[in-house]
């Protein structure tokens, strides 16, 4: 009896902790820090008060009633500068209506500068004001300068003020006009040689108006040659509104006409949310006649930290992927209720629902992705700095986990052995292994990770429940 008690309390504690889990998930994809994108005031809509104490000048957006006020399009409501006796920047630090720090495009609380010659140095701050380090690794930006004092090579440095890599290089070399304006960027690796970025080219050139505005750009390779980029084509040109937004993006060959991307559209056509971050992108051919991508979409909208399919008329499309990608709830809700039905449905029912639960996850994974720029990511815990910050990380990784939860009690219901705890893990590494290679999705040891964890849980959870109920 005793032992059979022992086994009782074991099964009710997995079954607690599961219950838990769950709850957790759950709060873990709710939007808590939701944002309504076009309410507020612009800074075109607002005063911008100047106050000068010695060192210290404070810039503070108000409204009509000389309230303090954040202007939405540029993150925060007061900007404080220090500055040396030279009269040059030293610090700039940002805050919200209430004085508290503004964290700047989701990075950083503000920067600090310091002044050599021929040479300006700037770090990123945290709220407390020391220096740190962004997503990229990279705290420090030294930017190297001629004799008209023009930044011609920008070098990172991490917090050890070690060269650090950031999207494929170590730094940006620039040239000029005799008109100031920045011709062409290179990147380059740390020996200042140019080397591919992420996007798989080393040099772009840009095509200015007659006022400066860029109104394109090209991309080369290290020797100088047409290169394509990872989207597939050879440059963009660009429209922009009177905000100077761009508003639309044509995809061109090395003769500057327009070409089909990777994605198979050729002009992407964008709105904006009133605090100048994206809202909508739609897809368009050479003759602006509207194309659809893999899985039927005609554009996106980004909403809430997650992105919807549009149809042609530029609405939200009814779809399972708009569902699970606009209420991230639902794939843990999905998860309980596929996983129950793995547990009760008879031998071969549960067959038949496991095989259509893996084309499902490869529906997921790998059947309609996009190509995306960046192949590969081997860093295991990448988001372990901003797992808490962001809501798209946790859902990300939640979902991750949740997708394989239903597929570690199939392979456990179907095979009833140890040796499937590996099942997971396998069916994960040929999936990313899958993605590297075809350039479908990112190649990632932390979705392998997340999916093996979901895998063991759910093998974890129908042992558990199995040998109880044998009992």
């Amino acid at each position: 009896m005793f032992l059979s008690m022992k086994r009782n309390i074991k099964t009710y504690l997995v079954l607690f902790f599961y219950i838990v889990f769950i709850i957790a998930s759950m709060i873990g994809v709710i939007p808590f820090d939701s944002k309504n994108h076009n309410q507020g005031f612009t800074s075109d809509e607002l005063t911008l008060q100047e106050v000068n104490n010695d060192s210290l000048t404070t810039y503070t957006y108000v409204n009509t009633s000389n309230v303090i006020t954040e202007a939405i399009d540029k993150g925060y409501a007061i900007k404080e500068l220090i500055k040396n006796e030279n009269n040059q920047v030293i610090k700039e630090t940002y805050y919200d209506a209430n004085h508290q720090p503004v964290k700047l495009y989701n990075s950083y609380y503000g920067l600090s500068y310091e002044y050599k010659e021929h040479q300006n140095i700037m770090h990123y701050l945290d709220s407390e004001g020391n220096i740190m380090a962004l997503s990229t690794g990279c705290a420090t930006v030294i930017s190297n300068l001629d004799e008209n004092g023009r930044n011609v090579l920008e070098e990172y440095y991490d917090l050890n003020m070690q060269p650090v890599k950031c999207y494929g290089y170590y730094g940006i070399a620039r040239e000029y006009d005799s008109a100031g304006y920045c011709t062409s960027m290179t990147y380059v690796n740390q020996n200042h040689k140019p080397t591919n970025c992420s996007q798989e080219y080393a040099t772009k050139i840009y095509k200015r108006d007659s006022e400066g505005t860029i109104v394109g750009e090209f991309y080369y390779d290290a020797h100088g040659n047409p290169a394509k980029s990872s989207l597939g084509e050879y440059g963009q040109l660009y429209v922009r509104d009177d905000q100077f937004r761009v508003i639309q993006i044509t995809y061109v060959d090395q003769e500057g006409n327009p070409c089909k991307n990777q994605s198979n559209y050729s002009i992407l056509k964008k709105t904006y949310y009133k605090d100048g971050t994206i809202c909508t992108e739609m897809y368009y051919d050479a003759n602006e006649k509207p194309v659809s991508l893999k899985k039927g979409q005609y554009g996106i909208k980004r909403y809430n930290d997650c992105t919807l399919y549009l149809d042609v008329n530029g609405n939200i499309q009814i779809s399972i992927d708009n569902m699970l990608n606009g209420y991230p709830v639902l794939v843990i809700v999905c998860g309980c209720i596929i996983s129950i039905l793995l547990l009760i449905l008879p031998y071969n029912m549960r067959i038949a629902l496991s095989v259509l639960y893996v084309f499902f996850i490869l529906y997921e994974t790998l059947m309609f992705r996009e190509s995306g720029d960046a192949r590969y990511n081997l860093v295991l815990f990448s988001y372990a700095d901003t797992f808490f910050q962001s809501r798209t990380i946790r859902v990300e990784v939640i979902n991750n986990v949740w997708l394989f939860i239903p597929f570690g009690i199939g392979m456990y219901r179907i095979y009833q052995r140890k040796s499937i705890f590996a099942s997971a893990f396998i069916f994960s590494i040929l999936i990313e292994t899958t993605q590297y290679i075809t350039g479908l999705g990112v190649a990632e040891f932390n979705d392998v990770f997340e999916n093996t964890l979901g895998g063991i849980i759910g093998i974890f959870i129908a042992s558990i429940i199995m040998k109880q109920i044998k009992k």
